[in-house]
C-alpha cells in the first residue's frame, strides 16, 4: 500500500522521535533470552530505527578548555547535529539524518546486496553493533547523547582556572544520574538538507557549456578601500560545517567516503593540502544572511574571534570553481575513484593533484 507521507515527512518522523520513545521501542535484552540458534539470527531484524543509517560519525575531539567547550556548544546550534560524550571523556560529532538509501517505512537498506552498497556496510558486524547498543537508549553507562539541554547542565557544572583550562567536570556516574532526571527534549523539526545548490549548478553550467573560467579576482584594491568580506557574503560559515578528514590511503578509505556521501547534505571537499567532509546545515541563529545574536553573550567565541579576511568558506563554497578546491557529491564519486590506482592489497599508489582530479571530473561531466 502506498504511503500518504512524503519521504521528507517520514524522515522528519525519525528525527522528531524522542530519545525515550526510541529506547522503549527496542526489545529489552535481558527479558528476551534466546537460545543459540535464535541468537545467530541477525540483530538487524529487531533494530527499531536503523541508527547506523541515521547517525553519521563526523569527528572526534577533546574538550580541555573554554574554547573547546564553546566550540562544542557552537556545533549544537546547527540543524541535524548531535554530540556524544563517552565515559572516557572523548567527545564526538554526529550528523543525524537518514541515509538516502534507507527505506523510511521499513528501515531497510534499498541497495542491500547490490554493487552500490558500500563495503563498510556489507562488512559491518551487527553482532557487535555499537549503534544499536548505544544510540537506541536515552541513557547508557558508556555513552551519553548530548543535546543543548544536556550541554547546559554540563556547562553549569564545569570549572576553569585562570587560563580558562578545565579543572573540574562532573563525575560520570553523577552525570548519568542527573541527566536522566532532565525532562525529555521537546521534539524538533529541523529543515531537511537543501536539495538544490546554485553554486554547483553554476559550476556544471560553466563546464558543460565550455564557459571561460572566471579570473582570480576583481580589479586590485588599495588597503584602505577593501570592504569587510562579510558585507556581501551569503553567510556560508553559517550554512556549512567542515570536518577535516585524512587523505584516503586505501580503497577502504574511499569506500568510507562513499558511505558518507550517501547522507543527504554531505559533500566531499578536496584540496592538495587536506580533504574534508562538508555538511550543509543551518545555524539556528541565522536570520537572513546575518547572525541573530551578533554582539550578544550567546554568540559563540569561534564566531566572535573569526578572522573574516582569512575566511575559507566564501572562496571555497561561494564560487562555482574555486582555486585549488573541489566539491564533490555522491553522483560524482565513481568519477573520483577513477582517478586512483591501487596495489594488489588495495593501497593507493599515488595521490593525483587536485587539478588532475578536477580535470577528470569535468571531462566526465561533459560526456554525460
Amino acid at each position: 500500500m502506498a504511503s500518504d507521507h512524503t519521504v521528507e515527512e517520514r524522515a522528519m518522523t525519525i528525527l522528531r522521535t524522542p530519545w525515550n520513545s526510541i529506547a522503549e521501542s527496542v526489545i529489552p535484552l535481558v527479558e528476551n533470552q534466546r537460545n543459540f540458534t535464535d541468537a545467530r539470527q541477525s540483530p538487524c531484524a529487531t533494530c527499531a530505527t536503523s541508527p547506523c543509517c541515521t547517525y553519521l560519525p563526523l569527528h572526534n575531539f577533546k574538550v580541555r578548555n573554554m574554547m573547546e567547550l564553546d566550540h562544542a556548544i557552537y556545533l549544537l546550534n546547527f540543524d541535524h547535529i548531535e554530540l556524544g560524550l563517552s565515559s572516557d571523556g572523548n567527545w564526538s560529532v554526529y550528523y543525524r539524518y537518514p541515509c538516502r538509501f534507507l527505506n523510511r517505512e521499513t528501515f531497510a537498506c534499498t541497495i542491500h546486496n547490490t554493487p552500490q552498497q558500500p563495503q563498510i556496510c556489507i562488512n559491518y558486524n551487527p553482532y557487535t553493533c555499537w549503534y544499536k547498543r548505544v544510540l537506541t537508549h536515552s541513557i547508557n553507562d558508556e555513552f551519553l547523547r548530548i543535546d543543548r539541554q544536556r550541554m547546559e547542565w554540563i556547562v553549569e557544572h564545569t570549572r576553569f582556572d585562570e587560563l580558562r583550562n578545565i579543572v573540574e567536570v562532573p563525575d560520570w556516574l553523577w552525570m548519568l544520574e542527573e541527566i536522566a532526571r532532565l525532562p525529555p527534549t521537546p521534539p524538533a523539526s529541523p529543515a531537511p538538507p537543501p536539495t538544490s545548490d546554485p553554486i554547483e549548478d553554476a559550476w556544471k553550467s560553466m563546464v558543460i557549456n565550455l564557459e571561460s573560467i572566471p579570473s582570480k579576482g576583481s580589479q586590485p584594491q588599495s588597503y584602505g578601500n577593501l570592504s569587510n568580506p562579510c558585507d556581501s557574503c551569503a553567510a556560508y560559515c553559517c550554512t556549512t560545517l567542515v570536518f577535516p578528514q585524512s587523505r584516503p590511503a586505501h580503497i577502504s578509505s574511499l569506500d568510507h567516503l562513499r558511505f558518507c556521501l550517501a547522507f543527504p547534505g554531505v559533500e566531499l571537499g578536496i584540496s592538495d593540502g587536506t580533504w574534508s567532509l562538508a555538511v550543509k546545515t543551518t545555524c539556528r541563529h541565522l536570520q537572513g544572511n546575518r547572525c541573530g545574536v551578533f554582539g550578544q553573550a550567546e554568540r559563540p567565541l569561534i564566531c566572535r574571534y573569526y578572522d573574516a579576511w582569512k575566511c575559507t568558506y566564501r572562496p571555497n563554497f561561494g564560487q562555482p570553481r574555486p582555486e585549488n578546491f573541489l566539491r564533490l557529491k555522491l553522483d560524482q564519486f565513481d568519477w573520483l575513484a577513477e582517478c586512483f590506482q591501487f596495489d594488489n592489497n588495495g593501497a593507493i599508489v599515488e595521490h593525483p593533484p587536485t587539478a588532475t582530479i578536477r580535470n577528470h571530473i569535468e571531462q566526465r561531466l561533459r560526456t554525460v
